[in-house]
């Protein structure tokens, strides 16, 4: 009906007609524009709130997770310390059977750092890393996802160093699948080791062996909570942006 208008207008020569319709037309386009152009800003907030919302789970995941993983590594140090000062005693206490056990079959068990990654990755591989509006939010996830790749890498390079020592000691021991001792972290777990105390305290390298394994589940240790502490610190980022933009209050962990 606006073009048969304009078409009129033009062969009347009614030239203030004619542009009034142009105006029409220009600002109906113009309108149009806007409407889509913020259409397309409400789906991409709406987009960000729920992978902030997804990151804010993943984190949580990721606190309670590292925190399992450093209480087990804390009992493998205490565990290994009593495994020492029984090979230098030649002689296991009563009592304490089931630390020796779980010190010896422990021996060496580490876990990469605990990243759940799923609401990362996802953002990666959509190539929208700038989908996330608050850049301190989005600096502080470029730096922790730099860390924990960074301690990855050094947990492989560790795994293979430590791996000669543990071997050598294994070749010492033999597992059983049918004793079982007491294991926190594990219920019900059966998979201990049949050893002879005598022969391994005969041997000083098998005690000295087992410091240096604890001395890198410290260095682990250590490593682990640097991360922990940087989940701890990122966490609370995500819930103030989602009650500050979206008035979402989220559950704690």
């Amino acid at each position: 009906m606006l073009l048969r208008s304009l078409t009129k207008h033009v062969k009347d020569q009614n030239w203030l007609a004619v542009w009034i319709d142009f105006a029409i037309v220009v600002i109906g386009v113009f309108i149009g524009i806007q409407v889509a152009n913020w259409n397309d800003f409400l789906n991409e907030r709406s987009i960000e709130r729920e992978l902030l919302q997804r990151l804010y789970k993943d984190f949580q995941l990721s606190v309670t997770g590292i925190d399992r993983d450093i209480r087990f590594l804390e009992q493998q140090v205490s565990d290994q310390r009593v495994v020492i000062e029984f090979l230098d005693s030649c002689s296991v206490d009563a009592g304490m059977e089931d630390v020796f056990q779980r010190g010896l079959a422990t021996l060496g068990f580490l876990n990469p750092p605990r990243l759940y990654r799923r609401t990362i990755d996802e953002i990666s591989a959509s190539g929208r890393t700038d989908i996330i509006q608050n850049r301190t939010i989005a600096e502080e996830l470029d730096q922790i996802v730099a860390l924990v790749e960074w301690r990855t890498w050094a947990y492989g390079s560790l795994q293979a160093s430590m791996k000669s020592t543990t071997d050598e000691i294994r070749r010492q021991l033999r597992h059983t699948l049918e004793t079982a001792y007491e294991n926190p972290f594990v219920k019900d777990f059966k998979g201990g080791v049949d050893y002879d105390i005598q022969t391994l305290c005969q041997n000083p390298e098998t005690a000295n062996a087992i410091s240096g394994i604890s001395f890198d589940t410290l260095e682990r240790i250590e490593a682990y909570r640097q991360i922990r502490a940087r989940y701890n610190e990122f966490v609370p980022l995500i819930a103030r942006e989602l009650k500050a933009r979206w008035n979402m209050a989220v559950a704690e962990r």
